[in-house]
């Protein structure tokens, strides 16, 4: 199958959009690591010099294309990608990539998909440059939950392997190598902000409906959405939900909600159960978890931020270490690490963005 992804002779894919070039290990991970996520990088032959670089460009708001080359095999150990995911396929050599537990090695014909809830590791082989394209996730849900007409409330998790050469993902593989032709030989779709909406919103569709993952049985009619037993919730449960959203920061117990909506316990547990696969104290736990990452992503000058324990004493967690738990489970991170990075994007993004146009 022709890509046409694989390198060109005379120039690197996305060359006019070099951001680094680097043959330090140091600087590279840093570069590397301002536009995707701190992690551990280090070479597998010691005394292995690289000859890294990075080329990237934004597709619109919510994803960007990027050319990432390190030289000799390296190992890369990101942890958690946090909140976006990357679709990532050599362009020649390969990688053995590690992803909750998933492993894949990947080729030409073989992408990786790793989703930020699971934990990733990588070993990238030598002279195995990759096109990626980095997807926000907070848009790709929404766009998921559009298409399901229904709330998202499991993490959206792809297998990790994409096979390109499958009839259902040569469209999308046809679509990236366009958008890539299009960013290195014009800015017209760049430069045109409907346009460049357009195709991003086409390539976040095209990956949902493509790629699998564990709402595609959902997605094509043949399953209910994960968390879901039907795309209409019944009565006493939408009330129930409704109830907990009005006193997420009120003590609630199960018998306060039982009498709102009025049925006994045993019923609105099998209701639950059916309709979330949740308990009702669960589903309002993780309702309170939602509430304080929301509230720690707030944009606000750091020394006025809220301290993350007055956070959760708001949404009922007293105990912070039962919360960092529960939290991490459910978006991959801690409270201290969301609040960290929030305060970091808010205060220093003209500078990171100036400093990598730079370079």
């Amino acid at each position: 199958m022709d890509m046409a992804l694989q390198n060109n002779a005379q120039q690197l894919p996305l060359e006019r959009f070099r951001l680094f070039d680097s043959n330090d290990l140091d600087e590279t991970r840093e570069f590397v690591g301002r536009v995707f996520c701190p992690h551990v990088l280090a070479t597998l032959r010691p005394g292995a010099e690289l000859d890294a670089c990075h080329h990237s460009v934004p597709l619109h708001r919510d994803a960007s294309l990027n050319y990432v080359q390190y030289g000799p095999a390296v190992r890369i150990e990101p942890g958690h990608l946090g909140s976006f995911y990357l679709l990532q396929i050599p362009l020649r050599g390969g990688a053995t990539v590690r992803c909750g537990s998933q492993t894949v090695d990947s080729h030409a014909l073989m992408a990786s998909l790793p989703s930020p809830t699971e934990p990733l590791s990588m070993h990238w082989h030598e002279d195995s440059p990759q096109f990626i394209v980095k997807i926000e996730s907070e848009p790709l849900h929404n766009r998921l939950s559009a298409l399901l007409q229904a709330p998202v409330q499991q993490p959206l998790v792809f297998d990790l392997g994409v096979d390109l050469t499958h009839p259902v993902l040569m469209g999308m593989a046809s679509f990236i190598a366009y958008l890539r032709s299009v960013a290195e030989t014009n800015t017209v779709l760049l430069g045109h902000p409907v346009l460049a909406e357009q195709a991003e919103n086409h390539l976040l569709t095209t990956l949902l409906l493509s790629a699998r993952h564990n709402y595609s049985a959902a997605l094509t009619g043949k399953a209910p959405t994960p968390g879901t037993a039907s795309m209409i919730l019944p009565r006493v449960v939408k009330r129930a939900q409704e109830f907990m959203h009005g006193r997420l920061e009120q003590p609630i117990t199960l018998v306060e909600v039982c009498a709102h909506v009025g049925v006994s316990a045993r019923s609105l547990q099998q209701s639950f159960a059916q309709c979330t696969g949740k308990s009702p104290m669960t589903f309002l736990r993780d309702l309170r978890l939602d509430a304080v990452r929301a509230t720690l992503q707030q944009p606000t000058a750091s020394e006025r931020a809220p301290q993350v324990s007055d956070v959760a004493a708001r949404y009922g967690f007293f105990h912070l270490g039962h919360l960092a738990e529960s939290y991490r489970r459910r978006f991959g991170e801690t409270p201290s690490e969301t609040r960290q990075r929030q305060c970091k994007e808010h205060l220093a993004p003209l500078k990171v963005v100036s400093t990598l146009q730079s370079n």
